[in-house]
């Protein structure tokens, strides 16, 4: 940033960016002891379709990076406008995810994924880790991609869930 530039307040920042709809991810690593750590974002897109690339910032105060910088690997589920719920259960900051492990399932590469309750889930080998601010921002190659064309997709504005309907 430029000296003569000043940053907006972190607040005004906040109010903002709650205006914006954004879809909802769950983010999900297998830790080196064999457990499995999630975390919901909503800052999770595409970033490449040659060669297929994904983008997510993850809080650095979750405790999340250094496992997925480990393990190399993870996954961004996009879920379903009726997981609300799960979206809320893996809030929390990183956890072990014992208590939902019914719903994760290895994938094809073979990270954990949700195995129900998304319409988009991808499988990502970490390509690259910058500085943003609090967050960290992974860049990853999407390995393995399957998608629900009929479901509908949980969106977070101004604090609630949502849907397009």
């Amino acid at each position: 940033m430029r000296t003569q530039d000043r940053a907006v307040e972190a607040v005004r920042f906040r109010h903002a960016f709650r205006q914006v709809p954004a879809p909802v991810a769950v983010v999900l690593v297998r830790t080196a002891e064999g457990g499995v750590v999630g975390i919901t974002c909503t800052s999770a897109s595409s970033l490449s379709a040659d060669p297929p690339m994904a983008m997510v910032a993850v809080d650095d105060k979750t405790g999340v990076m250094p496992r997925i910088e480990q393990a190399g690997r993870f996954s961004i589920n996009y879920l379903a406008a009726d997981r609300a719920a799960w979206s809320r259960a893996f809030a929390g900051r990183g956890q072990d995810m014992a208590a939902l492990a019914h719903v994760i399932v290895p994938g094809r590469t073979p990270v954990p994924t949700l195995a129900t309750g998304t319409v988009a889930v991808l499988e990502c080998g970490l390509a690259a880790v910058h500085d943003g601010g609090d967050h960290s921002i992974l860049t990853a190659h999407v390995l393995e991609a399957r998608f629900q064309a009929d479901a509908e997709p949980l969106i977070y504005r101004a604090g609630r869930y949502g849907t397009f309907g």
